[in-house]
């Protein structure tokens, strides 16, 4: 696949808005050195809002998430501009490529990080000690530079340079060892709830640090750890030893206090409620819904020391009733009734919720054509400002669509200068070395378990409920 294919004039051809002016977070400017999700989701956050994030790419070294998950699993052309992970986490930034181990690409980074508020970054210490890209090394570029580092173990302590991922601090944290089923292993969240915890930990911090700049005129650095994330959210766990000496056994979907609580099977493949009960007014009304007024007045289930006790025969006999009821109908029935239930929401489910389709959770994201990706629904945020609400949403930048620019209009340098840097492979439009992850047909992915089912008029079904809005289609 020759480079040549992919120059700065191709790709300036197909160059969105620049600019994007309003939200409260107007006028801050945020260099990110991310991948894949703790930093990249905080920074998205930040953007949304205002801020201009700048977001650093290497030609040289892909990231996986611009070559895997890629839009219809097609592999074929710019598939890097089509990763529909990385567009989940960048939207709203701008997108530059600097090739960091030439001493001029590190240089053109310091230069702009010298008129930026934030840089924000989750490699480990020892990639950023050897970039000379320390808080100390960053406060002689720009005295009041608010350096973010969010790393696995956090930038101190014997554990600081070890590599991370979701599972390994999952595990760490002690969260994995909370969660299972009586008698039987640790279990893991399918998705990388530590990244998630820590980038929502790391917008708070940022804030903080802004708020702090604004009446001291003092940067600072903040520190990470997505371990230490997830640990603040098993605090149960370290008081009971704490306080009582205990380590608690895994107890699966029972709750010490309620009865019954826990996730019961309705009809169909593969679907579910959550059902929890605190009370006898709850039990009653939960009996009541599902026509078994008879085991209310059964003397094993009386008080919820009584269901404690006999919990697995009573989970029993709740999932034979359970199976015989749709999940969303039951939900209803029970809401209405006072029982605390929600159906399991799969992806499809979750996609097609009346109630997030009117609360506006769902933004529609415009592609550029180039991509062959349509407009397609992305999550916004759980929390609305009723006075500075979020930027109208853009999709994450296509590979380098932003080097004139940021080199251009943020750092003075002149077209024959940006011309030379492409030449020189300083700077770039697609990957030195492009090589998609291949991944077998759904057909295939089903067969293995690694997916339930797929649908085959999706692209039909997104297109009618979230039509793309006028503007779009204009």
């Amino acid at each position: 696949m020759a480079f040549e294919m992919y120059s700065r004039e191709s790709v300036n051809d197909r160059c969105s808005e620049n600019v994007v002016s309003g939200g409260p977070l107007q006028g801050v400017r945020v260099v990110e050195m991310g991948q894949l999700i703790a930093i990249p989701f905080a920074m998205k956050l930040l953007a949304d809002m205002g801020a201009q994030v700048i977001r650093l790419e290497s030609t040289g070294r892909l990231e996986s998430y611009r070559s895997d998950s890629v839009y219809l699993n097609e592999t074929h052309g710019e598939f890097w501009n089509r990763g529909a992970n990385f567009y989940e986490q960048n939207r709203n930034k701008l997108g530059i490529t600097l090739d960091l181990a030439r001493p001029e690409g590190l240089e053109l980074l310091k230069s702009l990080i010298a008129i930026s508020d934030v840089f924000a970054e989750n490699f480990t210490p020892r990639v950023i000690r050897n970039f000379g890209l320390e808080y100390g090394d960053l406060r002689r570029i720009k005295p009041d530079i608010i350096m973010v580092s969010s790393t696995g173990y956090g930038f101190s302590g014997p554990w600081a340079n070890f590599g991370a991922t979701g599972p390994a601090t999952e595990g760490a944290s002690g969260l994995a060892f909370t969660t299972g089923y009586p008698g039987g292993p640790p279990v893991m969240a399918e998705i990388p709830y530590v990244d998630y915890t820590a980038g929502e930990h790391t917008v708070f911090a940022v804030m903080a640090a802004l708020m702090s700049r604004l009446s001291t005129g003092q940067g600072q650095f903040i520190d990470v750890s997505q371990t230490q994330a997830a640990a603040a959210t098993t605090p149960e766990a370290l008081l009971d030893f704490s306080a009582n000496g205990r380590v608690p056994t895994r107890i699966g979907n029972a709750d010490p206090a309620m009865a019954p609580h826990g996730c019961y099977p309705c009809a169909g493949d593969d679907r579910w409620i959550v059902i929890a009960v605190s009370d006898d007014a709850e039990w009653l009304a939960l009996c009541r819904v599902l026509g078994q007024e008879s085991w209310f007045t059964d003397a094993r289930y009386v008080g919820v020391t009584g269901r404690q006790r006999h919990k697995e025969d009573l989970n029993q006999m709740l999932g034979g009733a359970t199976a015989q009821w749709d999940a969303h109908s039951l939900m209803s029935a029970l809401q209405a009734a006072g029982v605390p239930a929600g159906a399991v929401f799969d992806s499809k489910d979750l996609l097609f919720d009346p109630h997030l389709r009117d609360r506006g959770f769902y933004e529609v994201v415009r592609h550029h054509p180039s991509t062959g990706m349509p407009p397609l629904p992305y999550a916004s945020r759980p929390w609305k400002l009723s006075e500075t609400p979020a930027l109208p949403p853009r999709a994450a930048p296509l590979m380098g669509e932003h080097n004139d620019f940021v080199l251009k209009n943020l750092l003075g340098l002149t077209a024959d200068e940006v011309v030379r840097l492409e030449e020189e492979g300083i700077i770039g439009y697609a990957p030195t070395d492009p090589r998609p992850v291949q991944r077998p047909s759904l057909d295939e992915q089903v067969r293995q378990g690694r997916m339930l089912r797929y649908e085959t008029n999706f692209q039909a079904q997104v297109a009618e409920a979230f039509p793309p809005p006028e503007e779009m289609a204009q």
